[in-house]
């Protein structure tokens, strides 16, 4: 309780040998005025100066606390849900962060869509120093062009996810760019054995989670979030198939960690590993300890092998240098004949599913080069704008450089 009210929003932030980043997330949002939430900081037994920067911290609305072992990211998330007591939940990347007057506008968008449970913002993206091989010379991106938010189908985002329609940055979780509400975490917890994570690969088995759980979410088409990507970021590697636990301890002990959070070898390891997406949400998918067995139908699996094709392709045509394993197209389609002939389904039918989703994936293209035409008239004509895009590291060297541009000039309340 803060002044003997409620805690409206609860911050987690798990964080491990990230320092360098780690102060700029803790000040974007300990720099709010706003009181009526909590920052809590899990340090997973960080070896680099995090402890130093932490106990440097003395704000009544932090809470710094420790696992009692080392734990993955996953388990780590899990065990700071134990301590949220905020109505409003999110997690926190440790090398991303929130922008201005953030929980002012969450306000403002709960007063106005009060029935809400899950929510899923647009969010401007930081290019920390590092990333340029994949991400070029960019350092942040923030573009508010003033766009109506709307609330969205879940279960028609749950089918468009699964079939490479809709990808991470298009749906709700409880990690950066949304927020969840405690009461549907407290409900799903009680149907999944009082555990939310059941995946190795959290952000997307949250979205699966929360689509499965509620009718409708709320789009907010304004950045709120940083999402940093640095060189330590665990979405540039296969990290998240690392468990470093100790096995000499007993885990039994310890009611916040799910002893099953592994893969399901359902799905090929190597074609998991590639990165993409449609793989990542039929993972959750399998996991998941209730979901209808039609989600796990022959007619879904064509839809995920399917739009899979297609992003691979895109990757090896266009994105080589963003796949997270080395596999050319050769080897590619053979693990693809491996999965269908493992789970008994026609490469004859799969074609019939890929060309709907290739005339889509067509579609999307032309609406995107609209859209963009559109924003690109908006950023000459409109007075009603708020846009940085910029290259220059030396001015915006953190988050944080980013946030005082964006209250200083872009005048965006």
């Amino acid at each position: 309780m803060i002044n003997n009210r409620p805690i409206k929003y609860s911050i987690l932030l798990p964080t491990y040998n990230k320092a360098k980043y780690l102060a700029f997330t803790i000040e974007s949002v300990l720099s709010s005025k706003y009181e009526n939430f909590e920052l809590i900081i899990s340090d997973d037994y960080s070896t680099d100066d995090t402890n130093k920067l932490l106990s440097q911290i003395n704000d009544k609305r932090v809470n710094i606390i420790k696992p009692p072992i080392k734990l993955t990211q996953t388990k780590n998330y899990e065990f700071l849900l134990k301590y949220a007591r905020g109505e409003w939940i999110t997690i926190l990347g440790d090398d991303d962060g929130i922008l201005p007057n953030f929980f002012e506008k969450v306000d403002k968008y709960l007063d106005k869509f009060y029935d809400v449970e899950a929510i899923h913002t647009k969010p401007a993206f930081y290019y920390w120093d590092g990333v340029e091989d994949l991400y070029g010379d960019r350092v942040c991106d923030y573009q508010n062009f003033n766009e109506k938010s709307k609330m969205k189908n879940s279960m028609m985002s749950l089918l468009f996810s699964l079939s490479g329609i809709y990808l991470r940055t298009d749906l709700p979780m409880i990690y950066t760019s949304g927020l969840v509400k405690k009461s549907l975490l407290d409900k799903i917890k009680k149907k999944s054995n009082n555990f939310f994570f059941h995946s190795v690969v959290p952000d997307y088995y949250s979205m699966i989670s929360i689509l499965y759980e509620t009718k409708k979410y709320l789009q907010i088409n304004e950045p709120i979030f940083w999402a940093g990507t640095s060189k330590l970021s665990t979405g540039r590697s296969t990290k998240i198939y690392e468990d470093k636990t100790n096995k000499d301890i007993s885990l039994d002990k310890f009611d916040f960690i799910n002893p099953n959070l592994k893969l399901s070898g359902d799905i090929s390891e190597k074609l998991h590993q590639i990165g993409l997406s449609s793989i990542y949400f039929f993972e959750c998918v399998i996991d998941h300890p209730y979901i209808n067995n039609k989600w796990k139908s022959n007619f879904i699996k064509y839809l995920v092998y399917a739009s899979s094709c297609i992003q691979f392709y895109k990757i090896n045509l266009y994105y080589n240098y963003r796949s997270k394993i080395n596999l050319n197209l050769k080897e590619f389609n053979m693990i693809i004949s491996l999965e269908l002939k493992k789970n008994r389904l026609s490469r004859v039918i799969l074609m019939f599913f890929l060309i709907p989703l290739l005339l889509i994936d067509q579609l999307k293209k032309s609406f995107l080069f609209l859209y963009r035409i559109k924003k690109f008239i908006i950023k000459k004509t409109s007075k009603k704008k708020y846009i940085l895009v910029s290259s220059d590291r030396k001015k915006f060297r953190n988050i944080i450089d980013c946030n005082l541009f964006i209250k200083n000039n872009l005048n965006s309340n």
